[in-house]
């Protein structure tokens, strides 16, 4: 069993994998309703007014407002209803002084009216109705009042949410242009595993994590024992079809010159070793202009140290953190050893209106139970030796908080 020599710092690590031509998936168009939580590749622009005509925001009678300006308890104004316009249909006639019509909301507003006065503020008599007061608000929707041609329904590296594809769908965009998914393949490794002496909860902690977005797509690469041979052959047959491929249980000190010996022979080694914790024994390797990450064995660890490379990876497409960012009050210290890039589990608790992030202790990279407790990742630099308590820090969201 041997050691390693040394450790790459964090931000060492973090300018090499920046430094990499990397091969990052393409465009393709898609119909909007498979879009959601997918990127925009373009600026998405309305080329036409919703509403599209002005329209009614009240059930009532539109009319010409100058009509009932006057319009008192004692004074009323009396109009003569022409008739009547459902929603989706357009009046045909000309709305005149004295006269109106029934609207429904929705309903298209007639040339010659400008306001709509409530049903419930009018008394109606025949052919007539009578309006005791003047208008407060014309109780129209206008042309162009919620999106009007030229707005921008999404930027350039948006995630597609649902009101984006509301807001396509009502200006008839039926299809958009996407970045196409992510597709991370997952290679296990070990002994252990392989003869099923242990259930792979590694794998399937990694599977389901990169797989909870639209955006990236997780490929099972399979399970192999200790053999160089075997982890070569796995990363061989699913290179051509992923995009980035994580190699779980290959880095711990006994494994690293086997892992580092099977990967580098299809590629290059871009380092072995960095000085982060938990997961300082991953290394990253460059083959076929595809990220090979080769991580701990234990769940967390291969959690924490693949995400810090798969964020990076999506920020350099896409311009954002693949997790959500929170700031609380720390509640305990935070101790560091200087020299490493620490990465602590913590729960983010909301309490009296105001988030706390509270470091949980751990006794191990393999632990589950701790990011079923802990939902967030407080990082602490290098130089760092401590954050102290009743500070504000900012953390990673891996799971949800619960709000009162």
């Amino acid at each position: 069993m041997e050691g390693f020599d040394k450790f790459i710092s964090y931000d060492d690590a973090m300018n090499i994998f920046d430094s990499m031509n990397w091969k990052y998936p393409g465009k393709e168009n898609i119909n909007i309703n498979s879009s959601l939580n997918m990127i925009s590749y373009d600026n998405v622009y309305s080329d036409q007014d919703i509403p599209e005509f002005n329209k009614s925001a009240v059930d009532g009678y539109a009319l010409k407002s100058s009509d009932i300006i006057n319009a008192a308890i004692n004074n009323p104004a009396m109009l003569k209803v022409i008739g009547s316009s459902e929603a989706g249909e357009k009046f045909s006639e000309k709305i005149k002084e004295n006269q109106c019509i029934e609207v429904y909301t929705g309903s298209e507003i007639p040339d010659g009216a400008d306001a709509v006065v409530k049903v419930e503020d009018t008394e109606k008599h025949g052919d007539y109705i009578y309006v005791y007061s003047s208008l407060k608000h014309d109780n129209i929707f206008k042309k162009g009042e919620d999106i009007a041609k030229g707005y921008k329904i999404l930027e350039k590296n948006e995630r597609i949410l649902p009101q984006h594809i509301a807001a396509m769908a009502s200006v008839r965009i039926d299809n958009i242009t996407v970045y196409k998914k992510i597709k991370i393949g997952i290679i296990s490794t070990g002994n252990e595993i392989a003869n099923k002496k242990i259930v792979n909860s590694t794998g399937i902690l990694l599977k389901n994590y990169y797989n909870n977005n639209n955006f990236i797509e997780t490929l099972d690469g399979g399970i192999y024992s200790d053999n160089a041979h075997d982890i070569v052959k796995g990363i061989n047959n699913i290179i051509n079809a992923c995009d980035i491929i994580i190699v779980t249980g290959g880095t711990s000190l006994g494994r690293k010159d086997m892992t580092t010996d099977a990967v580098s022979s299809l590629g290059k080694l871009l380092f072995s070793g960095i000085a982060i914790k938990p997961g300082r024994t991953m290394a990253i390797f460059n083959v076929n202009n595809k990220p090979v990450i080769s991580v701990s064995g234990l769940p967390v660890a291969a959690l924490l140290s693949s995400l810090i490379f798969i964020n990076r990876y999506i920020k350099n497409i896409y311009n954002f953190d693949y997790y959500k960012k929170i700031t609380g009050i720390l509640d305990e210290n935070i101790h560091n050893k200087i020299g490493f890039t620490l990465f602590q589990i913590c729960r983010a608790y909301e309490t009296n209106n105001k988030i706390h992030i509270l470091p949980l202790k751990t006794t191990g990279s393999g632990i589950l139970s701790t990011i079923i407790y802990g939902n967030s990742i407080a990082m602490v630099p290098e130089n760092l030796e401590s954050i102290e308590n009743n500070k504000y820090v900012t953390v990673y969201m891996l799971g949800d908080i619960k709000w009162d």
